[in-house]
């Protein structure tokens, strides 16, 4: 009695299923967290682009206007980033006007993806 029941229990595939879905969960849900945040890192990569156009555009439009004003429509051109947290510097020549911004990203959940905070930047130069 006592062998013909071990060997059932060896050819016994009872609970595997949940010891490899065990396993697998962590490298998923890691691999949807890095795919999320290097979304979210994009997406501010474009919004900063956006916003050295945008205010590129507007310093061509108007010629007068003071690098402060400048900079005041480029952090209004931003959607979902924080206007305090970019730096942004406008360079004007008599041939070519440049607006350039950094910032600093942050990962939501540092601790869980082995990188630093990364220094984003978008540069737009026209020449006039």
């Amino acid at each position: 009695m006592g062998v013909s029941e071990g060997r059932n229990l060896s050819r016994c595939d009872r609970g595997n299923v949940a010891v490899e879905f065990a396993l697998l969960l962590p490298v998923f849900l890691l691999f949807i967290l890095g795919t999320v945040e290097f979304g979210r890192a994009m997406w501010d990569r474009s919004m900063l682009q956006f916003a050295c156009e945008e205010a590129t555009r507007y310093a061509l439009a108007h010629s007068t206007a003071s690098n402060s004003v400048v900079i005041a429509q480029a952090q209004a051109e931003l959607i979902g980033i924080p206007p305090a947290n970019v730096a942004f510097t406008v360079a004007s020549t008599a041939s070519q006007v440049s607006v350039s911004a950094t910032y600093t990203f942050d990962f939501l959940v540092p601790s869980l993806l082995p990188f630093g905070p990364i220094t984003l930047s978008a540069l737009s130069e026209f020449p006039r």
